[in-house]
């Protein structure tokens, strides 16, 4: 992967790197009830947390090479309306698990689809990666029809595996492998 955090633009979008200075954006978003609830995760409790959330899943996994999470821009603004990233990033099975989420107001019009296949494009080519992992909630309507549209396939359910609002919650195991983007996009 690149010393210098890569910037990926798209017909609509600019994907950037998010700094130190974005923590309010990050308490924010992550506090958004759609986002909260969408990745059945709380959210940071205060700006302090926001800043050690965001040096951990930003900054900390792409300085450690464990991984890259880009914030998303329109093109032509520097304000963040989302961000989506791979974590996990195991070199030598040559595997990412992904993450995204998105601004409420923007869903619905393409915009992660764009966002996400740019850098699928970007894990496949630069990243050398074979495979992408996505653990989507069975309840995240939006999320499985996103990992759908992609070509991501369901490969399982995993049971309680998460712990939210109280109880125990499955997710779903969807997985993207480099033959199956090539074969999907000729």
């Amino acid at each position: 992967m690149a010393k210098r955090f890569p910037i990926l633009r798209t017909k609509r979008l600019v994907l950037r790197e998010v700094t130190a200075k974005d923590a309010p954006w990050y308490f924010k978003h992550f506090n958004t009830w759609e986002i909260v609830d969408g990745q059945e995760w709380p959210g940071p409790e205060d700006l302090k947390a926001a800043r050690r959330e965001l040096k951990l899943f930003f900054t900390d996994n792409f300085r450690n090479g464990t991984g890259i999470r880009w914030g998303i821009t329109l093109k032509g603004s520097d304000e963040l309306i989302g961000s989506a990233g791979f974590y996990k990033w195991d070199k030598k099975t040559s595997q990412v698990e992904t993450g995204y989420d998105l601004d409420p107001k923007y869903t619905g019009q393409g915009m992660m689809t764009e966002a996400m296949s740019a850098m699928i494009q970007y894990a496949f080519g630069v990243m050398k990666v074979n495979r992408i992992e996505a653990l989507v909630s069975p309840r995240n309507k939006g999320s499985l029809g996103l990992v759908r549209r992609l070509g991501f396939r369901k490969e399982g359910t995993l049971r309680e595996h998460d712990f939210y609002k109280g109880r125990f919650v499955d997710d779903f195991l969807f997985a993207l492998l480099k033959s199956d983007w090539r074969h999907g996009r000729r």
